[in-house]
């Protein structure tokens, strides 16, 4: 399934920051690739902490994945707030470009995870159906 993510991440993030680049120049474009790339970071960490917890008891495996989102969450807003508000970088955001490939990133990567996990075939075997007795 994270394939499928990857995939429609990077295909949705890159065009975003092909068109930023093409529309508003370079620092249209670096803006679009910090969200982009915060969105990817986020993501990939995400999803290899949940094939980890897959493998743990179930109460480990949960606090895990919610530790790990709350991490995930405050680091990357953290960094790139304080990227974003350096005096030599603050005058080249462009918040409409940042707003649209972190948006169109996320929109993407979940559509792939989504149409993936639509398209798995996993084999269910239960036990022979027997019809409740009359009675």
């Amino acid at each position: 399934m994270m394939i499928g993510g990857v995939v429609a991440g990077h295909v949705v993030g890159l065009t975003i920051l092909g068109l930023a680049l093409a529309i508003d120049g370079p620092s249209a474009a670096l803006t679009a690739a910090l969200g982009f790339a915060a969105v990817v970071i986020f993501y990939s960490i995400g999803q290899a902490l949940e094939v980890v917890a897959s493998e743990l008891e179930p109460f480990q495996g949960l606090s895990l994945v919610l530790v790990s989102y709350g991490v995930r969450v405050v680091g990357i807003a953290a960094g790139l707030w304080a990227l974003l508000s350096l005096s030599s970088v603050a005058p080249h955001v462009s918040k409409g470009w940042l707003l649209l490939s972190v948006a169109g990133t996320v929109l993407a990567w979940v559509f792939g995870v989504v149409f993936v996990a639509s398209r798995q075939r996993v084999p269910v075997y239960d036990h022979e159906y027997e019809p409740p007795s009359a009675g």
